[in-house]
């Protein structure tokens, strides 16, 4: 029998309004503020409401967007208190994820962290905040992909959007992008060291700090 690889099956229409609008948020195309009908959503995208409507349902199951009645929908907006319960749930998941990684992280992960880190920097030199914000998802979702656990992963990658979303402001702020490289390389070098607790301490400190930076720049 010959053995042929499968054809991947093209995305659904659903799927594709979701990246695309997920996309447009985290790139600041849809702003705060404003409420946005989804037949003129629709008809901007080339799709009909219904895909539309189904990428909506999920965007707003993650937190991103809000449905307006008899109006449309527009980006959520976050108060102090959901900064504070989302910083909450990532310090829990993150540095539980660095206890259960750091003594079996190879060489080769390691590198893959550097070079997210070496990103970073180059975005911190030209002062790039949406270049750094990716730089940091990529680092953090690294650490997380290392855990081998799915269900984790999405959860991790919804509080990055979250958090991305509440906190690029505060990286223009106070030097944070420095500090925030600062704080990954210790994450790192506690990774080298194969010290689990070192890591998980060096996680939390970071995510506190990122807390208080985005509660300073926060404006409800």
């Amino acid at each position: 029998m010959i053995k042929l690889d499968k054809i991947d099956k093209p995305a659904s229409l659903a799927e594709i309004a979701y990246i695309a609008l997920r996309e447009s948020i985290l790139t600041f195309k849809l702003v705060s503020g404003t409420v946005y009908n989804e037949a003129a959503v629709a008809a901007d995208l080339g799709l009909s409401r219904t895909p539309v409507r189904e990428a909506l349902l999920r965007l707003s199951s993650q937190g991103l967007v809000t449905f307006l009645p008899r109006k449309g929908f527009e980006l959520a907006r976050y108060t102090r208190k959901d900064v504070e319960e989302i910083f909450e749930l990532r310090q829990t998941i993150e540095t539980a994820v660095l206890r259960k990684i750091t003594r079996r992280v190879s060489d080769s992960e390691t590198a893959r962290l550097e070079e997210a880190l070496a990103v970073q920097r180059t975005a911190a030199a030209r002062g790039d905040a949406f270049a750094f914000m990716n730089s940091d998802r990529v680092f953090h979702n690294l650490l997380c992909e290392f855990a081998d656990n799915s269900r984790l992963m999405s959860i991790a990658e919804n509080f990055q959007d979250l958090c991305h979303l509440m906190g690029t402001r505060a990286l223009t702020d106070n030097g944070r992008m420095a500090k925030a490289i600062n704080e990954h390389e210790m994450i790192v070098s506690a990774i080298r060291q194969k010290d689990p607790e070192k890591a998980a301490r060096s996680m939390r400190d970071h995510l506190e700090k990122i807390r208080t930076s985005v509660l300073e720049a926060f404006q409800e």
